[in-house]
């Protein structure tokens, strides 16, 4: 659950970057088949098309997911005067009655041989506090910067230190941990896993998020480590620029979180009434 940092967080400034930013952008949880598809097409056309990641287990359609969505709320960041979908996210959560690959997260399937802390790999946390986020990514024509899939450089996160927040970089690509940081505070999965590379790692601490690095550099979709952040403590140390508007996507995501596909995915074993189902994927395209 969030912490009581975001209680005393100011209000967005109605005449700064943040507020136009707030009024410009929504978060929306994909509770349904087609605004998952519309996270997946966005995936495809960042990972697959743009940056030629090999991500995915069907490419010969234009949706890029895995198994791992099956169990993971994702969300989207719209553009509304345009109506388009600006990025995308997921927080990969690990179901009770799990059976492989499903009872792992996705970097243990895929990078387990490079975790190597002693005391945070995922196995020394109960599943059900342990989540992963990725497939974050920022559609091109909102990327002032090409050189990553969320346009995040050090001069864009250096802006936070002062007032000159150019709308709407650098963000976009944060906007989209912090929502990250709220969907698994919302969750209660405490124990956030990700894959990284380092050079990102080192920005997003500058914004006062601040991973820890828990594998191995190895070669997965370029130079990537696993790092670990523990969410209560990236709501405590988060940049106070960010607060405002770390507060009001709390504020967005919370309700949305509390509908019925989402809770299912949330629930953990003991608080499951039903045997019930996570949201699935077979009817769609592919």
């Amino acid at each position: 659950m969030t912490n009581n940092t975001t209680r005393t967080a100011p209000h967005l400034d109605h005449n700064g970057p943040m507020s136009a930013f707030a009024k410009q952008f929504r978060f929306t949880i994909a509770n349904d088949k087609e605004s998952r598809y519309r996270a997946y097409a966005l995936r495809h056309k960042v990972f697959r098309q743009e940056l030629n990641y090999d991500l995915g287990e069907n490419t010969d359609i234009p949706f890029e997911n895995d198994a791992h969505d099956k169990h993971a709320i994702l969300c989207l960041l719209n553009h509304l005067p345009s109506g388009t979908d600006a990025g995308c996210l997921r927080v990969v959560l690990i179901p009770g009655s799990a059976t492989p690959p499903l009872d792992t997260l996705p970097l243990e399937s895929s990078c387990g041989y490079s975790l190597d802390h002693p005391r945070l790999h995922p196995d020394l946390f109960h599943r059900s506090t342990i989540c992963e986020v990725s497939r974050l990514a920022v559609h091109p024509a909102f990327r002032r910067s090409k050189d990553c899939a969320l346009g995040l450089n050090e001069h864009d996160i250096q802006q936070l230190s002062g007032h000159d927040v150019k709308p709407f970089s650098p963000l976009l690509g944060l906007s989209l941990f912090l929502a990250a940081t709220a969907i698994v505070g919302l969750s209660e999965r405490r124990h956030v896993f990700a894959m990284m590379e380092p050079r990102f790692s080192r920005l997003l601490k500058m914004s006062g998020l601040a991973f820890n690095k828990v594998g191995r550099v190895i070669d997965y979709c370029g130079p990537r480590a696993a790092y670990y952040i523990d969410q209560h403590q990236a709501e405590r140390d988060m940049h106070d620029t960010l607060r405002p508007l770390y507060r009001h996507i709390l504020t967005e995501l919370r309700p949305q979180l509390d509908e019925a596909p989402a809770r299912r995915l949330i629930a953990t074993p003991s608080s499951h009434a039903t045997d019930q189902s996570p949201i699935s994927d077979r009817s769609g395209p592919g």
